[in-house]
């Protein structure tokens, strides 16, 4: 005998199962071995960045009296993709109705911060996030501009991540700029 309840669950299971596909995955490279962790370490120099402060790696620290002839650069580039299905085949696909996905979008967020002294860069610490996420019609996931919050932040965690790992050298390569150009 079907119930009520059973016809509700037998379409319930299909919708359930159609969000948990739009889940965004997400990779970030290079991988840190201790990236669950807070990086509570701070690298103070001049910072070359115009942006929103939300995205700076929180171990830069702006300090212009730092040093006169090295400074720290940060930028950072995000590429779109979108892949929708053919009109055609959303209308006569049956699949659609039990979460098949209709598209698919994807990103990819670069940063990069360099160490420069004049025009020359003296070392560089890249970070990457690929992210992608497939719409159903019952759900569309996260936006663009979601995913591209989401992927600069991630981006500049793994960033400070790497900078605190170095500190120790960027600690000494910034001191040494000091004392080659003492200041009058």
């Amino acid at each position: 005998m079907i119930t009520t309840s059973l016809v509700r669950g037998a379409l319930w299971v299909p919708s359930c199962l159609a969000l948990l596909g739009c889940a965004t995955q997400v990779a970030i490279t290079p991988p840190l071995a201790d990236a669950a962790h807070s990086h509570k370490c701070q690298i103070r120099a001049p910072l070359r960045y115009e942006g929103k402060q939300d995205y700076l790696p929180a171990a830069l620290v702006d300090d212009p009296a730092a040093s006169r002839t090295t400074a720290i650069r940060y930028s950072f580039e995000a590429q779109y993709g979108l892949k929708e299905l053919e009109p055609i085949v959303a209308i006569v696909n049956p699949l659609l109705l039990v979460g098949f996905p209709t598209g698919s979008d994807n990103l990819v967020v670069r940063g990069q911060v360099d160490v420069v002294r004049g025009d020359a860069v003296l070392r560089s610490y890249v970070a990457a996030a690929s992210m992608q996420r497939s719409s159903t019609v019952f759900y569309e996931g996260e936006t663009f501009t979601e995913m591209r919050r989401r992927g600069l932040l991630l981006v500049g965690e793994n960033l400070s991540g790497q900078l605190c790992k170095d500190q120790e050298v960027l600690t000494t390569l910034l001191n040494d700029s000091d004392n080659n150009n003492p200041r009058p």
